[in-house]
This record gives structure tokens, C-alpha cells and sequence, in this order.
């Protein structure tokens, strides 16, 4: 696919300025030689979205930066249109943040930026340690204020109550910290509830795709209507199509397919997609503000028919509820997606480094497996958990 002349600017490129060799994708990404980026880029961003209530316009095709090549890359994003960008605390051991300030430094008031931080109950945890992880996080991102503040990966929907939370970033937005705040979740039917009823919640970053949205777009469209910003997350259910044979050639794209998919949801204000690459953003960005094309509806239902034996539902909890040794089955197979499709092979390692013991699949091999048969999906949940384990561990 030949969106951009990616000949000429492949042919000039130089070193880039932050690389890392391995790419979200598997593939090189060359950074633009000096000057390269002054050109006014071949594709841009169509259509921006308000985003909820909070008075922000979002590009609907925005950046999410768990992991990233080099500034450049960011800032030809940034050309294109681009002007969302989403990174967490955790995130390449918090450098997403430092790659992402020095890419943006010199138009931060022209981008939106999100971060995010996993908050847990705990002793010891109080206002004062959010406080500071927050001033860290705006320390790494070279700014004096982030847009929008989330609570990362959030399951317990009493967090949203806490009073420690919510007293500490009422006093970052008291002081211009902090402009918005929400949440990230794996678990959207029972924390898109909770936000219809919690004023802490203006923004919902969600799992929606075509494999597990349908069933969530009713709470969608009730948050939407009551002001709350949705972005979609996770939007290439699983991202296989790399080792789905027959799904790849010049004629279709199966990710533009996928975000022409999520964006036909009035009610979804923009979805972030990993861009680690020139490449990624030219196949993404192009996409922008077109609506579903004749043929998407037969790639995504080859894709899912092609996906479906393996594709684990990450906001579904099926297996957990029958588990005797309580493992974080969900967790454990999204870390192994990681590694496996999206080749974030140190980042899914260290995740499941940092899990609890207690809720890694250690005893598996001797479970009887009643997950198998609690999966209404039909996948190998126990053999999948044993491959996760082994592939996962160090």
C-alpha cells in the first residue's frame, strides 16, 4: 500500500534520535533525516470529535505510545493531523512519558495528552503517594499539566469512590495539574455502570472492537449522552491478522477496516492505535473520517472467523468465576497476546513479572479445568494459560 511516497522518504532517512530496534509491530522503523519532517505530510487527519463534555477536540485516529521508536516518529503523528496522545506511568518503565515531552515539548499547547496510573488499595496508599506519582509522571512529559489523569486498568469500581482519590486529584486540578479525569479498563460493562452514576468520570477508555463491542454500545451511548468522553482501545481484537494467511495483501487493509469499524459508533469520540512506526501512522492516519467501505465487512468476518478459536475476550470473566486458585486468567493471556501479536516481548515479560504470585498459572497442569468448560468461546483456556506461563517466564 502505497499511501505515502515511502520510497523517497525511506531513501533519505538517517539515525533516529531515541530508537529502539524492535518495534511494536516487528518491523524497522527508519527515522526522518533533518528536515524531512518540514514537508507538509502526503496524508492527514480528516475529521476531530468532541470529546465528552470536557470542551477538548480529539483527532479521531490518535496515538497510544506503549511503546515507541524515537521522537520523530511522534512528531511526523503530530504532522499528520494527529493531536491525541496517550501514554501511562508504566509504560517502557515510565520512558513512553520521557520519549513522548521530548517530541512534543516544542507544541505542547497544541496536543492533548493523557497518562495514566495504576491505583490499588493498599496500606500505606494515600493522597500525598498519587500526588507525587502524578508530578513525576508531568516531570517525564516536560510539562506543567496533563489533560486528561486516568486510573490504569481499573477493575474495582469502588475506586471511583475512594476518598484518597478523589481528594488528590481534585487538589491536581485545584492547581492546574490535572484538567480531566476518568479511567482505563479491561472490565467496561461494570465500570461504564459505575461512571453513569460518578462524577469523577469524564473520560472512559475502553476495549471496543468488532469481537467483544456489541454488547457494551448500550452503555456507550448512555455515557456519551451524559458528557463522558469514549475512546476505544484494543480496536484490532486481538491484532492476529499478521498470522491469519490470505488476510494480508495490497488490495485490503484489515487495521484501517477494523478502525473504520469502531469510528461508524457515533457515540466513540476516537480510538488509539499503537503508532511505533512511519508506516503505521501512514496506514491509520489515511483512514480518518472515512466511513465503512464495501468490502470491510468481509475482512472482518474472515478475520473473525480465522480468530475466533484463539482470540481471547479480554473484557470477559467467564473462567475467572469457576478458577479454585483465583489466577488471573484474563491478565495472563493479554500479556501473552502482547508478546505473541503485538511483539511487545519485554513489556508482556515485565508484566508478568510484576504480577502476584499467588495469581499466576502455576498449578495448572494439575486443575481438572473447569475454565474449558466455563469459556462460552470454546477456547483451550488451560493450555493456553501453560503456554502463556512458559513463554512469559524468565
Amino acid at each position: 500500500m502505497s499511501l505515502f511516497n515511502r520510497r523517497k522518504f525511506l531513501g533519505v532517512v538517517g539515525t533516529g534520535l531515541l530508537g529502539i530496534s524492535r518495534l511494536g509491530n516487528g518491523r524497522e522503523s527508519a527515522p526522518a533525516a533533518a528536515g524531512i519532517l518540514n514537508e507538509t505530510p502526503a496524508i492527514k487527519i480528516k475529521k476531530y470529535n468532541a470529546l465528552g463534555k470536557t470542551g477538548l477536540t480529539v483527532s479521531d485516529i490518535s496515538c497510544g505510545a506503549i511503546v515507541l521508536s524515537n521522537a520523530n516518529v511522534l512528531k511526523y503523528a503530530y504532522d499528520c493531523g494527529v493531536n491525541y496522545f496517550d501514554t501511562a506511568e508504566g509504560y517502557m518503565n515510565g520512558m513512553s512519558e520521557t520519549y513522548l515531552g521530548q517530541a512534543l515539548k516544542g507544541i505542547r499547547d497544541k496536543v492533548i495528552i493523557t497518562t495514566k496510573h495504576v491505583l490499588e488499595l493498599r496500606p500505606g496508599w494515600d493522597k500525598t503517594t498519587i500526588i507525587k506519582r502524578v508530578e513525576a509522571s508531568l516531570k517525564r512529559l516536560q510539562s506543567d499539566y496533563v489533560d486528561i489523569a486516568l486510573i490504569h486498568g481499573i477493575a474495582d469500581p469502588q475506586l471511583l469512590d475512594h476518598p484518597e482519590i478523589i481528594a488528590a486529584y481534585a487538589q491536581l486540578k485545584k492547581e492546574g495539574k490535572v484538567r480531566f479525569t476518568g479511567f482505563s479498563t479491561h472490565n467496561a460493562p461494570l465500570l461504564l455502570k459505575k461512571s453513569l452514576d460518578s462524577d469523577f468520570c469524564q473520560i472512559a477508555l475502553v476495549i471496543y472492537n468488532h469481537m467483544e463491542g456489541k454488547a457494551i454500545e448500550p452503555l456507550i451511548e448512555q455515557a456519551h449522552k451524559k458528557g463522558i468522553g469514549i475512546i476505544a482501545m484494543k480496536v484490532f481484537a486481538g491484532n492476529q491478522q499478521e498470522n491469519i494467511k490470505g488476510l494480508i495483501n495490497e488490495k485490503l487493509s484489515y487495521p484501517q477496516a477494523a478502525i473504520r469499524w469502531v469510528l461508524s459508533n457515533p457515540h466513540v469520540a476516537c480510538c488509539i492505535v499503537s503508532m511505533a512506526s512511519y508506516n503505521h501512522i501512514e496506514e491509520y492516519v489515511s483512514t480518518s473520517g472515512i466511513s465503512l467501505q464495501r468490502g470491510d465487512g468481509r475482512t472482518i468476518s474472515y478475520y473473525q472467523k480465522q480468530a475466533n478459536p484463539v482470540y481471547c475476550r479480554v473484557s470477559c470473566s467467564q473462567c475467572l468465576k469457576v478458577c479454585p486458585q483465583k489466577t488471573a486468567i484474563n491478565d495472563v493471556l493479554r500479556y501473552a497476546m502482547y508478546f505473541e501479536n503485538y511483539r511487545l516481548e519485554k513489556e508482556a515479560i515485565r508484566y508478568y513479572a510484576e504480577l502476584d504470585e499467588a495469581c499466576k498459572p502455576l498449578h495448572c497442569h494439575l486443575c481438572k479445568g473447569p475454565c474449558v468448560q466455563a469459556c462460552p468461546y470454546g477456547l483451550p483456556v488451560q493450555e493456553r494459560l501453560l503456554h502463556s506461563r512458559d513463554i512469559l517466564t524468565v
